[in-house]
């Protein structure tokens, strides 16, 4: 029964999750007891004890609150109760304090250690380093990378796998970029790409997506309601093998299949249990609300490096302004001119910076058009290139030429705002403001929907193809010894990427997070969920070890100040130093609950 399945889920992650904070709360346990402190209390999570025993000197607790635990030292504090007796913590030196204070951060360390070599003994999957889709106009795109080529080294890592080249994407710090070598066809060759900052999602990005199998991972609805996938016999877990009678080998196939056939019924066959399965689904007529106007520009984002645009010397910065000594303005009329020129030597007139720049196409009818703008990828702006007959950007009378400046009185600075409001608008009327012979122009204008060019989708999404990590014992200690070394540098330049903002602060994640990963890392076996809990040992140990009140780190500077003054810092100023240091934990957990919250509700 499924419900099996998530309750034995939840339980390995309570488990997981418990463990790292036992680890953690038994090392200054240990060695608060190694040198003589007595422990008046060891807490797994805060609150009021649910159960408890007294063994010893020391009541053990499993308390309400599973969001931590504690371990409470006679004489922690200095206080007018403390006797200054050997067995308080205070009375111990400073050395021996720091040493109790390192253990929690010691102990956990080794955890993830240890939980590594378990997961690569067990088998640990993971996302293969193949390319399913490029963007174009992206990093990846620009540097001639294309969708079912392999990164088999990114920088110094070799043999990566996606999650590497996420990570070493997002945190790459070098103007200069990042050398990949690629495999295509049993050949290797190296490119260099340099990330771009998506402030949409916070993080760098080269604009790749990993390739998937034809197993479908996820069944999800299409714009708030059932999707046909949905309604019809569809699984997780088929497997895609013939659409129309035509075999399917890749997403692209399928995708392609999917998207010409809005509203027609497709016959669908699929491998379910080793048996083929015949299925019928109608795509539903998937249209987006417009108002029918492009602001392509014929300055130049980017160039496809193994394009006839790169072999003709064109480059990302260039504007293109005559064809022939014809003036051009905007995207299409620029393809329209370069179409109607005749067969031959065609010139392009580009300005490159302060530099003007003569560039010779030898053109050979519309094909040699279409390579020409398949290798080039526009900027888009707020200058009207062109406008789609019929739709309402034409009937209320924007023409080429003219900018779009307001929608509903908000001031629009660059196309993809534009793009966002418009088609966030759901159909609903709004104000629209542009400017037309140093005139400004304001108008009501109602979207509609792009129903000539609708595309077909039934709502599913197919799984990522995935390698399993899995050696024995002595590679298994390597690796585990490298994964622990190389998490520990990716926590320390995370927060770096946060302070130098490559990195936005929606990307952090609080215990919500947390718990859903857990959870998705407990499906997928026990090695991904020790490999997960590994991970998240060393963030427990790293962010400990930081330098902030409240935190072990915190009491070391105290400790370090300490030893140089020749004497305890003053009650007051560690209470002061302790409430903003708590004060921040507690602002950063409400901040990282807060975006868990919206991803939840897919507000980001």
């Amino acid at each position: 029964m499924p419900f099996i399945g998530i309750s034995s889920n939840i339980i390995l992650v309570i488990i997981g999750i418990g463990l790292l904070i036992f680890v953690h709360e038994l090392g200054h346990f240990l060695v608060a007891k190694k040198i003589g402190v007595r422990v008046h209390a060891f807490s797994l999570g805060f609150g009021p004890a649910i159960i408890r025993k007294q063994i010893g000197e020391t009541d053990y607790r499993i308390s309400l609150i599973p969001l931590g635990g504690y371990v409470k030292l006679a004489g922690e504090q200095r206080e007018e109760s403390n006797t200054g007796e050997e067995w308080e913590f205070m009375s111990k030196k400073p050395w021996q304090r720091a040493a109790v204070l390192i253990a929690g951060v010691s102990f956990n360390t080794i955890l993830a250690f240890v939980a590594f070599i378990i997961a690569f003994r067990v088998g640990v999957p993971f996302v293969t380093p193949e390319i399913g889709h490029t963007m174009p106009g992206w990093p990846a795109w620009e540097a001639g990378i294309r969708p079912g080529d392999k990164i088999v080294r990114i920088n110094n890592v070799s043999d990566p796998d996606f999650e590497d080249i996420f990570i070493s994407v997002a945190l790459s710090g070098s103007p200069e970029g990042i050398n990949m070598e690629i495999e295509r066809d049993d050949e290797t060759f190296d490119v260099n790409v340099v990330p771009r900052y998506d402030p949409a999602v916070g993080i760098q990005l080269i604009g790749i997506a990993p390739a998937t199998t034809l197993e479908v991972h996820k069944i999800f609805a299409i714009e708030n309601s059932d999707s046909p996938a949905q309604r019809s016999d569809l699984r997780v877990n088929d497997k895609i093998l013939e659409v129309n009678g035509k075999k399917i080998t890749t997403e692209d196939d399928f995708r392609e299949i999917e998207l010409a056939n809005p509203g027609k019924e497709l016959n669908i066959t699929v491998l379910r249990d080793d048996e083929k399965v015949d299925l019928k689904v109608t795509p539903s007529v998937v249209s987006r609300w417009m108002i029918g106007l492009s602001c392509a520009t014929t300055n130049i984002d980017g160039v496809k490096q193994d394009s006839l645009a790169h072999s003709l010397g064109l480059e990302k910065g260039d504007e293109v302004v005559k064809v022939n000594s014809q003036e051009v303005q905007g995207f299409t009329e620029l393809i329209n001119t370069l179409k109607d020129a005749p067969d031959g030597i065609t010139t392009l007139q580009v300005t490159r910076g302060k530099d003007t720049k003569y560039i010779k196409l030898t053109k050979s009818g519309d094909e040699t058009v279409k390579k020409f703008s398949e290798g080039i990828f526009p900027h888009y702006g707020l200058i009207v290139d062109s406008t789609v007959e019929g739709f309402p950007a034409e009937k209320i009378g924007i023409k080429p030429g003219d900018t779009i400046t307001s929608i509903d009185g908000e001031n629009v600075s660059e196309w993809n705002q534009l793009l966002t409001l418009v088609t966030g608008s759901q159909g609903k009327e709004f104000e629209i403001s542009w400017m037309h012979n140093y005139e400004t122009i304001t108008r009501k204008i109602k979207p509609k929907k792009n129903e000539e060019n609708a595309q077909g989708s039934i709502g599913i999404k197919f799984k990522e193809k995935k390698i399993i990590r899995k050696y024995g014992l002595a590679k298994s200690c390597v690796v585990g010894t490298h994964k622990t070394i190389v998490n520990i540098k990716r926590i320390y330049m995370t927060i770096q990427g946060f302070v130098s903002k490559k990195l936005s602060t929606k990307a952090l994640g609080g215990p919500v997070l947390i718990a859903q990963a857990s959870y998705e890392s407990a499906k997928s076996g026990i090695g991904k969920l020790m490999y997960f809990m590994a991970i998240i040992s060393i963030n427990l140990a790293v962010i400990n070890i930081l330098p902030i009140p409240v935190l072990d780190g915190g009491h070391l500077l105290f400790l370090g100040i300490e030893k140089i003054k020749g004497s305890p810092i003053s009650e007051k100023t560690m209470a002061i130093a302790n409430y903003v240091g708590f004060a921040l934990i507690i602002s950063l957990m409400i901040y990282a609950t807060k975006n868990d919250i919206m991803r939840l509700f897919h507000i980001l």
